[in-house]
């Protein structure tokens, strides 16, 4: 949670002086409860289409919300986010062994960034594993996107007889798949049952969700 919260504490104010509650305000405006949470919680702040639909939401100006938060109305200044630069990704509390197909109940919030950060994502998950330290963690948070294609040296999200993890591809010259880790402890390993879900594209640290970082 951010330290200086003051546009989250508006929208909670808004929220309350309009006789809403973070449900129905989510429901107005077209989003969901752990939308409204994070942003009254100060995780991450909403794009600047969606404060506006909350301040028409609560009968507000635009102005109540942005007054005191110089720092974020200049950064929205600088580089504007609206509903057609952002895209909406659910991250996933786990990779759940349903994939590549995953319902509500696997969708632990959701995220909106700048299509141009992630080109191409689908959906985040957390790492829950150490099979590929020293470059992704316990707990960092992995971007997705989906393919059925195995693509030579890339971590992927893949789906084998024992679950869904995370690996390093490897071709063999006979045409099987090899599955790699990145920590020396695990062994490659040939699956006998495989489904490729998707392509690690980027990732951030558990720490710091602004510590993105590019394809792994």
């Amino acid at each position: 949670m951010k330290e200086d919260n003051k546009l989250g504490e508006k929208i909670r104010q808004a929220i309350k002086e309009a006789g809403l509650t973070q449900q129905k305000l989510a429901d107005k405006i077209g989003t969901t409860n752990p939308v409204v949470n994070v942003w009254v919680t100060g995780k991450r702040n909403p794009t600047t289409a969606s404060l506006k639909k909350i301040a028409d939401a609560t009968g507000k100006p635009y102005s109540f919300f942005m007054e005191e938060d110089l720092e974020f109305s200049r950064s929205m200044r600088a580089v504007p986010l609206t509903d057609k630069n952002t895209i909406s990704l659910p991250i996933l509390a786990d990779v759940p062994a349903g994939l590549p197909e995953f319902s509500d109940a696997d969708v632990e919030t959701f995220w909106d960034i700048p299509r141009w950060v992630f080109p191409g994502a689908d959906f985040v998950v957390k790492c829950n594993g150490d099979s590929l330290e020293p470059k992704l963690h316990l707990g960092d948070y992995c971007v997705i996107r989906k393919t059925t294609e195995p693509i030579q040296g890339r971590a992927m999200v893949v789906k084998t007889e024992h679950g869904v993890c995370m690996k390093v591809i490897n071709k063999l010259s006979d045409g099987h798949i090899q599955l790699c880790s990145t920590n020396p402890k695990y062994k490659p390993f040939i699956p006998d049952e495989l489904v490729i879900v998707g392509l690690i594209i980027g990732s951030w640290s558990r720490q710091d969700k602004e510590n993105w970082l590019g394809a792994i």
